[in-house]
């Protein structure tokens, strides 16, 4: 059965009905320049995308506004779980990713991303350019799949080396590059090491991908304490 206005009308309404006003003051001070939240749990969300993608999501997407955070965060998981071919899949990424906002909207489209091996190539192709845009959370995006997806020994030389060529100085993109070398050196410490030792990320990321590896229980107390006189000052 084709998804209608109807449908999406009823949609809205449970947005409502499902929203919890102290999480969504929470939410929003974590999330700064959201725009228009209802405050609705992530547990809920992904129940209502699972709901979405069960039914015909392709009209859903033809529907779905971008009015609220949580209208943004289900238009997203539902673009990167559709069941469909990998070159529709990236098309209906394509679209979604200028109109990613925050990095809430961001960090959760990404996640819900499950790319398969046989995929890697075609992925890699279209997320590397995304790293050189203007945009700061098309950056983050590509990071971010670069970090989950790209740090096994076939792909690691190009992440690292794709990781250096990024220009944007965002916030947003820096911590995302800190968290991903932090990510990189944990399961490719020898590739990534020789990075740090050599300080050729700005001292920001630098720093940060630091601290985020001295935070990590899988990295040993002398890897904490030699990274710690890695630092820039």
């Amino acid at each position: 059965m084709s998804y209608t206005q109807a449908d999406y009308d009823i949609l809205l309404e449970r947005l409502r009905r499902e929203s919890d006003e102290r999480y969504r003051v929470f939410n929003e001070s974590l999330i700064p320049g959201t725009e228009r939240t209802y405050g609705v749990r992530a547990p809920a969300l992904r129940k209502i995308a699972k709901e979405l993608l069960q039914g015909d999501w392709r009209a859903f997407l033809s529907l779905v506004r971008a009015g609220s955070h949580e209208e943004r965060l289900l238009q997203g998981m539902v673009c990167a779980g559709a069941k469909c071919s990998l070159d529709e899949k990236l098309t209906l990424l394509h679209t979604f990713l200028p109109r990613i906002n925050n990095w809430a909207v961001c960090d959760t489209t990404a996640g819900a991303c499950k790319w398969k091996e046989a995929d890697l190539p075609a992925v890699w192709d279209f997320f590397a350019p995304c790293l050189q845009s203007q945009q700061e959370f098309e950056v983050r995006f590509a990071v971010v799949q670069l970090m989950d997806y790209f740090w096994r020994a076939e792909w690691i030389d190009r992440s690292l080396a794709a990781y250096r060529t990024v220009q944007h100085q965002g916030y947003y993109v820096t911590m995302a590059l800190a968290w991903g070398l932090s990510v990189f050196f944990v399961k490719q410490r020898a590739k990534t090491l020789p990075l740090l030792e050599q300080g050729v990320f700005p001292a920001a990321v630098h720093n940060k991908a630091i601290q985020k590896c001295r935070e990590s229980y899988r990295v040993s107390a002398e890897d904490k304490a030699y990274l710690n006189t890695l630092k820039k000052k």
